[in-house]
């Protein structure tokens, strides 16, 4: 292959990859257009309704203990409840929604005051704190034996966000969830058409602390039907090696014999199995 055949051919594969890339590129935006746009206009809708009448109703739902490693934050009152889809407190434009935040905070009075000792658990108290974009000042000093300590000042305000957002590469929409609770951040992912009535109205029963069904661990059903799948080809190979111990050893023995023998005998046999 001569120079310019070569140039030929890397010219040919370029375009070729490109094509296929525009393709791909194409498929994706339809995707969007088609199935995600309308369940992100719906879900934004849906949510701008609910904050809407929360703020009106001035609603403060009262959380007793929001986290165990913070007993001091008392109680707190769950209340400011803002909405925008722009990440920055506006709206982007309606019919190319990316992204809408519902953002509200768990309140209470004032602040607390608390001490932490070692150099290594201050700076990852310092880091928590930060990462959780809560309000506070610290100040480090030595103690009279020798010992890295620093007193933390904690306002009693943690910033709450429920995120929907669009995957765009995968065609999905994801949720995720932070300081709900005891600082902790929860992601899931849907397909386009699980958000429906249904699932806004658990988000929102979650939202507003009513239940925690929504973010309970589930198994899906490829997952289930995984686990089922092997746990019968278990049982079919347990099967087989019980037949063949019963055919190379007939037991005649009691009960207890026979079932010591039995075990031995499975043992020896998975044993020659696995080498």
């Amino acid at each position: 292959m001569n120079i310019l055949q070569q140039l030929r051919h890397e010219v040919d594969h370029k375009q070729e990859s490109e094509f296929v890339e525009n393709l791909a590129q194409q498929q994706l935006e339809q995707n969007y257009r088609s199935r995600i746009l309308p369940k992100m206009q719906k879900t934004f809708l849906f949510l701008k309704e609910v904050i809407e009448h929360l703020n009106y109703l001035d609603k403060k739902i009262e959380i007793e203990e929001y986290s165990s490693n913070y007993p001091d934050l008392e109680t707190l009152y769950q209340t400011q409840y803002k909405i925008n889809t722009d990440g920055y407190g506006g709206f982007a434009d309606f019919d190319r929604i990316m992204q809408i935040n519902v953002t509200f905070a768990c309140m209470g009075e004032g602040s607390f005051i608390y001490t932490i000792e070692g150099q290594h658990k201050i700076e990852q108290e310092v880091s928590f704190l930060n990462s959780k974009s809560l309000l506070f000042n610290w100040s480090q000093y030595m103690t009279p034996n020798g010992i890295d300590a620093a007193t933390f000042n904690l306002t009693r305000k943690i910033p709450v966000r429920f995120r929907f957002e669009v995957d765009y590469s995968h065609s999905k929409i994801k949720l995720l969830i932070n300081n709900h609770e005891n600082f902790n951040t929860y992601i899931k992912t849907f397909e386009p058409e699980a958000i429906n009535d249904e699932l806004l109205d658990e988000v929102l029963r979650f939202m507003l602390r009513k239940d925690c069904d929504f973010i309970q661990l589930e198994i899906t059903s490829q997952d289930k039907q995984k686990i089922q799948k092997r746990a019968e080809e278990e049982q079919l190979q347990r099967a087989k090696w019980l037949e063949e111990i019963q055919l190379n050893h007939p037991t005649t023995k009691s009960a207890p014999d026979a079932q010591n023998n039995f075990f031995q005998q499975f043992k020896s046999l998975m044993n020659k199995k696995i080498l």
